[in-house]
């Protein structure tokens, strides 16, 4: 297996660039097939929005956690959204703190899937740390970044990192398609919070 680690490490510019070029590729491959009508947006304003929206929630939301994962580590789950105003907001929930990890995620993205059945959300990032499963990598965390959006593209990018002299060294990403978790309900449903 490839070392996932450079000499000096990479660094959080690099994993952000890393990202937004992958995005580039991906979102049109992922994307569903367009709208025939005239009136409606093209495909490829449509690929062009998520895209956008993908860029701007992984950057909101790597921005917050860079200073939270060299302190602690690690961070608990929260989650970036895209509102159905086209602006981008930082959910963090108070309580999830105090949860043990896995429960955390199930509460966030609960939380979640009731603003998408409120139609408050479009676009939806979870960002959280987990123990690498790749017991063979230098890396013991990996930073998870689950995207969805209402449109049909989702992804889920893996990327294992250290945390060493008081910065936070990340190896190779992985980007992998993902089931839906977020947006797989009836958005016409009565929320049950």
């Amino acid at each position: 297996m490839r070392e996932l680690f450079e000499e000096s490490g990479v660094g959080m510019t690099q994993l952000k660039s890393r990202l937004m070029t992958f995005l580039m590729f991906l979102v049109p491959v992922l994307m569903v097939p367009g709208y025939t009508n005239a009136k409606e947006p093209s495909e490829a304003e449509i690929k062009e929005m998520i895209q956008e929206q993908f860029e701007r929630m992984y950057q909101k939301g790597v921005d917050d956690l860079e200073d939270r994962i060299v302190i602690t580590g690690g961070v608990k789950p929260f989650a970036v959204v895209t509102d159905t105003g086209d602006k981008t907001k930082t959910i963090r929930i108070k309580q999830i703190e105090e949860m043990p990890a896995d429960l955390a995620i199930e509460v966030l993205r609960r939380s979640l899937i009731a603003l998408v059945k409120k139609g408050k959300i479009g676009a939806t990032a979870v960002f959280y740390t987990a123990a690498n499963p790749n017991k063979e990598s230098e890396a013991d965390r990996v930073l998870v970044v689950e995207m969805e959006h209402i449109f049909g593209p989702t992804l889920a990018q893996l990327v294992p990192f250290n945390v060493t002299d008081g910065k936070a060294r990340f190896g190779e990403q992985v980007v992998v398609e993902m089931e839906k978790k977020i947006f797989n309900i009836n958005v016409g449903e009565e929320s049950e919070e």
